[in-house]
């Protein structure tokens, strides 16, 4: 008999409406915080929000409570159904290990740390619903999820540092320093945490950067999947474009473009692109 599965993955992954009815999954929402009122991706759009922050005298991003996943595997546990979570990576929010204890009530739920974000989440998400449709046992389909979130490369290129101070991972003086500068970030988010791996000046400079990097990594692999999630980063994102399809004679496809959420703009601030790399 085939396994009744269900697929929960959280708000962080970028699906949009069509895409979380077209591939039939529940989603769990990290809610954001403007000026004292909650939101999550249900009542403010990613465009909105950004335009918001820039006028916000304070906002903050949550993880999802406990009581969200419970509800969910209750839900789908009495009715029969084994569930696979996919989870943003644990190096940049709680909201696996919440979704670990949450499970621990529960037989037969399959918790993932994607070890990436956003649309990252997606490329293991449309292989997991490949493995279901081809009827793989769920348990082989959850370790494979696990070896395939290692051939996934998370960049994240930051434009201005204002919102590295106010996520406390910067000072006021490096960042004053910083912006009379001119200087931007690359980071790459590793298995437990989101690394500096370089500091340069100047925009084209930076995608340069970021073209080293992804050599370096890609090696002897395949891209399978690039996608483009931005804060209103359009110059960022014709850079790298040109830059992907000169170097890799990779063309990014504008489905793969968009305004992220406000989960990552909320610490990355506006100008930043995340750079998600599936490699085969």
């Amino acid at each position: 008999m085939v396994e009744k599965v269900k697929v929960i993955i959280d708000s962080s992954s970028d699906l949009t409406f069509d895409e979380i009815e077209k591939y039939n999954v529940d989603v769990i929402p990290l809610t954001i915080n403007i000026d004292g009122t909650e939101y999550d991706y249900r009542t403010i759009s990613n465009d909105e929000y950004i335009e918001r922050m820039r006028t916000a005298t304070s906002y903050s991003t949550s993880q999802p409570a406990i009581g969200k996943f419970i509800e969910a595997f209750e839900k789908w546990t009495n009715e029969g159904y084994k569930i696979i979570v996919l989870t943003l990576s644990s190096a940049l929010s709680g909201t696996y290990n919440t979704a670990v204890t949450a499970s621990s009530e529960f037989e037969g739920v399959y918790v993932i740390d994607t070890k990436t974000t956003t649309r990252g989440m997606v490329f293991l998400l449309k292989e997991c619903l490949k493995q279901l449709d081809e009827n793989v046992d769920v348990e082989v389909i959850a370790e494979n999820l696990r070896e395939k979130a290692k051939n996934i490369l998370t960049y994240v290129t930051i434009d201005k540092l204002d919102n590295l101070v106010k996520g406390g991972r910067l000072s006021k003086s490096q960042a004053l320093i910083g912006g009379l500068l001119n200087i931007k970030v690359l980071t790459q988010l590793k298995e437990t945490e989101l690394v500096a791996l370089d500091k340069v000046r100047g925009k084209k400079k930076l995608v340069h950067t970021l073209i080293k990097y992804i050599e370096e990594e890609k090696q002897n692999r395949t891209i399978k999947n690039i996608s483009l999630p931005n804060a209103l980063a359009d110059e960022y994102v014709d850079l790298i474009k040109s830059e992907l399809k000169e170097t890799f004679g990779y063309e990014v496809s504008e489905d793969e473009i968009f305004t992220t959420t406000p989960i990552i703009s909320t610490h990355t601030g506006e100008n930043a692109v995340g750079i998600l790399v599936e490699l085969v």
